[in-house]
C-alpha cells in the first residue's frame, strides 16, 4: 500500500529466517483458534457472553454488509467504536475483505479525525453516535463537508440521521452461508502486508499514524502471551479503548493467537472495575497508573473478592514506586511493570522479581531478537547505569510512519535504530529503568532538571493521589519547576506542608516546585495518560493573566 515503508530486504530475509516473525495474518490465527474452541467463550459485553463461533459468523457478517456497502479491498476506514462488542468482530470484519482499519480513540475529536481522514483518504467513518460526553455526528458530519474521500458514515447501534448508515439495518441479510460465499478469496493471506494503522504522538508529539504489520503486531503479542502464560483459561478485562496499541495487542492479539477470553469494560471508574473483575472471575487486565492510582485507593476496596487476578499489566506512564508497593500490599504479588510503543517496543519484568524490580524498573525485552540501546547527545552508546536516550530496532519494530517519509532522518538513527525520545538507563541485571521523556526535561537556567524525580517524591506523600510536575516559562531562567497536585482530600491540603515533606525526603533546592497547583483532577489524553501539554497551557495562561 502506498504510504507504506518497508523494511530493508536484509532485515526483513533475518527476521523471516529467525522463526520469529509467526507467518501468519490476524485472520488465519483468528480462525485457526474458531476451529480449535468453537463454542468456547470469547468475548463479553457487560454480562452478555458471545462464543468463538459466533464472533466469528458475526466478523464474516459485518464484512459481507461493509462490502455491500463499498468497503473494497485496501480502503481506509476510521474505526471509532469504543468497548462494545461491535469494535472486534467490525475489526475482523474489515479484514476479512482486505479493508485498513484506522484506530481512533474514543476521545478523538474533529482535529484527531480530520487529520486521520485526510493522510489516508479514508473512505468512511464507523462508531456510535455518541459516547460519554462526546457527540460524534456533529464531528463527523464536518469532517466529510472539509474530506471528500469519507465516502460513508456508519452508526453503530444508536439511530442514524439523514446522511448517515444504521450498521444494524447493513447486517441484516449478511450473515450465514449464502452471504458468505461473497467473501470468497477476498481475505488478503500476506503476513508482512498492512494489518491497521495505529494513531501515536511517537518520538516528536506530533501526530502520526504507525502502520502496523500482522507480523510485528501478533509477534509482539505472541511474546507478551508466553512471558505471562496466557492462554485458553485466561479472562482478560478491556479497560483502556480496545483501539488503543496495548489492549489490541494484548488482548485481541492473544485471543487470535492464543484462545483466551476477555471482557469489555466501558467504563474507568474504579467501582466498576472491582465489579468487573469479581463477577467475571477476571484473571489478566491492563491498566495505566492513574487507573491503578484509583483502584488501590477505593475505600471499600478489601469488600471485593479479586483473589482470581493472576496477572495485572501496568504500562502507559511510569508508574511511582510507592503506588506499586501499595498494590502490592491490598492486591496481592501478582503485579508486571511494562514499557511499550505503538512503534513497537516491548520491555517487562518477570514473574518471580523482587518487588524492587517490579516497582523500580520496567524490566527486560519480551522479544529477544529485539535490540535496546542508550545513546548520548551524539549518538554513542553508554554503559550500563549511565542515562541517555533509548534506542531500538528488532522485528516487532515498524519500519517507518505512514506517509512520513520526512520523519525517517529525523526518527531513526543512520544504521535503523528508532529514537524513541524516552530517557533511561540499565541496571546490572539489564533491566530497564525509564527516567523521562526527552521533551519533558525542564531547562532551568541551564540545569536539566527531570520531572519524574519529583513527580516520585510528590506521588509518596500519603495526601497526594496524583502529580505532574511541568516546566513553565519564566523570562530569567527560561523555565522553573511546576507541580500540578491532585490531593485526595482537597479540603486541608496544605501546599507549605508538602514542601516541608519534599525537604524531609531529601530533595534538593533544584527539585523543589517552585509554583504548587492545586486541582480536583488531572487533564487526561485519549489513553488516560496525564496531558503534560494542556497543563502547559494552563500555567502559560495563568502566568500571562499574572502578567
Amino acid at each position: 500500500m502506498e504510504g507504506v515503508p518497508l523494511y530493508p530486504a536484509e532485515l526483513k530475509t533475518k527476521y523471516q529466517q529467525s522463526g520469529w516473525w509467526l507467518g501468519t495474518t490476524v485472520l488465519q490465527a483468528f480462525d485457526r483458534t474458531c476451529d480449535a474452541y468453537p463454542e468456547k467463550k470469547a468475548i463479553a459485553e457487560g454480562e452478555h457472553w458471545i462464543t468463538f463461533s459466533e464472533l466469528r459468523d458475526y466478523s464474516k457478517g459485518a464484512a459481507v454488509a461493509l462490502k455491500r456497502l463499498g468497503i473494497a479491498d485496501r480502503d481506509p476506514v476510521l474505526l471509532q467504536v469504543p468497548n462494545m462488542i461491535e469494535a472486534i468482530y467490525i475489526y475482523l470484519g474489515l479484514l476479512r475483505i482486505g479493508g485498513v482499519p484506522i484506530l481512533c480513540l474514543p476521545r478523538h475529536g474533529q482535529r484527531e479525525l480530520e487529520r486521520f481522514a485526510k493522510l489516508a483518504e479514508a473512505r468512511a467513518w464507523i462508531g456510535p453516535a455518541g459516547f460519554g460526553s462526546s457527540d460524534y455526528l456533529p464531528v463527523v458530519k464536518a469532517i466529510r463537508e472539509k474530506v471528500p474521500s469519507v465516502e460513508h458514515a456508519v452508526v453503530v447501534r444508536d439511530d442514524a440521521p439523514p446522511g448517515f448508515v444504521s450498521f444494524s439495518q447493513l447486517m441484516e441479510g449478511s450473515r450465514g452461508g449464502g452471504a458468505s460465499d461473497e467473501l470468497e478469496g477476498a481475505a488478503p493471506t500476506d503476513p508482512n502486508g498492512l494489518l491497521h494503522l495505529a494513531p501515536t504522538g511517537g518520538t516528536t508529539g506530533l501526530l502520526k499514524l504507525v502502520p502496523k504489520t500482522h507480523n510485528n503486531h501478533l509477534m509482539k503479542a505472541n511474546n507478551f502471551a508466553q512471558v505471562l502464560g496466557l492462554g485458553p483459561d485466561t479472562v482478560g478485562l478491556v479497560i483502556s479503548p480496545i483501539n488503543h496499541d496495548g489492549p489490541q495487542g494484548l488482548h485481541i492479539g492473544t485471543m487470535v493467537l492464543a484462545g483466551c477470553s476477555f471482557v469489555m469494560c466501558p467504563s474507568t471508574r474504579a467501582k466498576d472495575i472491582v465489579e468487573h473483575i469479581e463477577r467475571e472471575k477476571v484473571t489478566y487486565c491492563f491498566l495505566v497508573p492513574a487507573l491503578l492510582g484509583d483502584l488501590v485507593n477505593m475505600p471499600d476496596l478489601d469488600k471485593h473478592d479479586l483473589s482470581s487476578l493472576r496477572t495485572v499489566i501496568i504500562s502507559g506512564a511510569r508508574c511511582p514506586t510507592e503506588l506499586v508497593k501499595l498494590a502490592f500490599e491490598k492486591i496481592g504479588n501478582c503485579f508486571y511493570n511494562c514499557f511499550g510503543m505503538t512503534e513497537g517496543a516491548g520491555t517487562i519484568t518477570r514473574k518471580g522479581d523482587p518487588i524492587e524490580v517490579i516497582s523500580g524498573t520496567v524490566g527486560t525485552k519480551v522479544c529477544p531478537l529485539d535490540e535496546y540501546r542508550i545513546v548520548d547527545e551524539t549518538g554513542m552508546e553508554v554503559p550500563a547505569g549511565h542515562e541517555g536516550e533509548l534506542e531500538i530496532q528488532g522485528p516487532c519494530v515498524v519500519a517507518g510512519y505512514y506517509k512520513s517519509e520526512a520523519e525517517l532522518g529525523r526518527v531513526f538513527a543512520p544504521d535503523g535504530f528508532l529514537r524513541t525520545g524516552d530517557l533511561g538507563r540499565f541496571d546490572g541485571q539489564g533491566n530497564l529503568i525509564i527516567t523521562g521523556r526527552k521533551k519533558d526535561i525542564i531547562n532551568r537556567g541551564g540545569d536539566k532538571v527531570s520531572p519524574y524525580d519529583i513527580e516520585e517524591m510528590i506521588m509518596s506523600h500519603p495526601g497526594v493521589l496524583r502529580a505532574a510536575v511541568i516546566g513553565m516559562p519564566d523570562e530569567r531562567l527560561g523555565e522553573r519547576i511546576c507541580a500540578y497536585v491532585q490531593p485526595k482530600q482537597p479540603q486541608g491540603f496544605v501546599i507549605d506542608e508538602l514542601i516541608s515533606y519534599l525537604k524531609a525526603q531529601g530533595a534538593s533546592l533544584l527539585l523543589l516546585p517552585e509554583r504548587v497547583e492545586v486541582v480536583a483532577a488531572l487533564p487526561l489524553t485519549a489513553v488516560d495518560k496525564v496531558d503534560k501539554q494542556r497543563l502547559r497551557e494552563d500555567i502559560t495562561q495563568k502566568l500571562w493573566g499574572e502578567g
